[in-house]
């Protein structure tokens, strides 16, 4: 065959056969999820939780160090509806009533079993911007020891928090929010963090999802160091999470309000949408987002053995809190800034004193550190009770202190006296907080029961 024939033959040929194949395709990029959740105002949910903790306790025991084992395991389960969102559209304000929320807390060879009193089931959390959430009862104050039972890690106002900005394909990462790990960490703030999250799978409409990382950070004032691992799972139908576990090992350091830690816990977090909840329909729920107030986060504390109660601003954290005394420490951004110890007097009707008296015995108590007094004064209180205010000035360790102490009695008998300790240096910030507090305080006749004080571990 002619060669010069053929070639437009071939070249024919050729043109058929690209012709019948498919052209190479160019590699399409990964799909792309969008995990945004579709919260509603209004929208119900059941939340199951299960917390374990183990490890250590640091205290400071006469001087000394001191490590006591502990270990705690929690139930909780609530209904909960959203009331409000921000600006933004993220949750601001939700409703809970809790159904069960119960503790079991060993230190050492002790223990104890909190829980919340039957009229403060119902809990609302609110999340001003750039702060921390506010647990509070629309009933009335919590007890310090509620509420360090309920705010805990695993926040479920919060948890979309946890969610990309954006939408991210299968084995995609972002890292996570100092904001959004301070408020599922319950801690104050963080000061460095590396928590990254990543998409892992999607099976059956349902995003797998895991995190890890460390984080510095902050809470009551002290440094602690944490080891964080997740798994949640985004719904894509629902457009939620609903369902988040959380493995958090802390270390410490021994605060002014709290020991030191050195533990693992273990929080397994269950939400499913729900239709009613008897307790938070419409109606039940209709005057409960009122703005929040400090009157109304404040909390409510009983001495033990009876004598006085009082509610006070959550700056106050209660030390100790036994028959004879109690003691409160006042906590500013993170710096102690005063202490109060509190205890009620023999009660006796035919017992009384002079201003002139109360005096030279604040002077004798204080011996040798005792300076001069800058006031005293004799007032009635709106529940008819006499109350005596003193205030002294003088030096420990050659550091400049003040003292302001109070006597409040009535005609019963009844007395309770306070002192409040803190440095002149710190007098600004210390402002009104014992008139404030003393303010509150209502003399009682016979012991008022409270729930088992719990060990802070959140």
């Amino acid at each position: 065959m002619d060669s010069r024939r053929a070639l437009p033959s071939l070249l024919v040929l050729a043109s058929l056969l690209l012709a019948a194949c498919p052209p190479l395709m160019a590699e399409q990029p990964a799909a792309a999820y969008a995990l945004k959740s579709a919260r509603q105002t209004g929208e119900l949910t059941r939340v199951e939780i299960g917390l374990q903790v183990g490890g250590d306790l640091k205290l400071v025991t006469d001087g000394k160090p001191n490590v006591l084992p502990m270990s705690v395991v929690a139930n909780f389960d609530y209904d909960e509806r959203l009331l409000a969102k921000d600006a933004s559209g993220r949750p601001s304000q939700s409703i809970r009533f809790y159904n069960m929320a119960r503790a079991a807390i060993k230190v050492d060879k002790g223990g104890e079993r909190p829980t919340l009193d039957p009229e403060h089931r119902l809990i609302r959390v609110d999340k001003p911007q750039k702060t921390a959430a506010v647990l509070l009862c629309p009933a009335g104050p919590l007890k310090r020891e509620e509420l360090d039972l309920v705010d805990m890690p695993g926040n479920t106002l919060l948890v979309d928090d946890l969610l990309p900005a954006k939408s991210v394909a299968l084995g995609e990462s972002w890292k996570l929010s100092d904001e959004a790990l301070a408020g599922v960490l319950g801690i104050e703030a963080v000061n460095w963090t590396d928590v990254q999250s990543v998409l892992g799978e999607v099976v059956e409409g349902v995003a797998d999802i895991a995190a890890a990382g460390s984080v510095s950070g902050a809470v009551g004032g002290v440094a602690t160091e944490i080891e964080l691992k997740a798994k949640y799972k985004f719904d894509l139908k629902l457009k939620r999470i609903t369902f988040l576990a959380l493995l958090i090992k802390e270390k410490r350091v021994i605060g002014h309000i709290g020991p030191g830690l050195d533990t693992v816990a273990k929080l397994v977090i269950k939400i499913s949408p729900i239709s009613e909840s008897e307790h938070l329909n419409s109606k039940a729920v209709a005057d409960l987002s009122k703005p929040l107030t400090p009157e109304l986060s404040q909390l409510s504390y009983s001495a033990p053995s009876g004598g006085f109660q009082f509610q006070y601003d959550r700056r106050w954290y209660l030390t100790s809190d036994d028959p004879k005394m109690a003691v409160l420490r006042l906590m500013d951004r993170g710096e102690l800034v005063a202490q109060c110890n509190m205890s009620a007097l023999p009660v006796d009707p035919k017992k009384t004193i002079a201003l002139s008296e109360f005096q030279n015995d604040v002077k004798k108590s204080l011996g040798k550190n005792f300076g001069q007094f800058a006031s005293a004064s004799e007032t009635t209180n709106k529940a008819g009770c006499k109350v005596f205010r003193v205030v002294a000035h003088g030096t420990v360790s050659q550091l400049p202190i003040s003292w302001v102490y109070y006597l409040i009695a009535n005609e019963k008998g009844q007395r309770v006296t306070l002192s409040f300790t803190y440095e002149q240096t710190l007098e600004e910030r210390f402002a009104q907080a014992d008139r404030l507090l003393v303010g509150q305080v209502r003399l009682t006749d016979s012991p008022v029961p409270t729930a088992a004080r719990a060990t802070t571990t959140k």
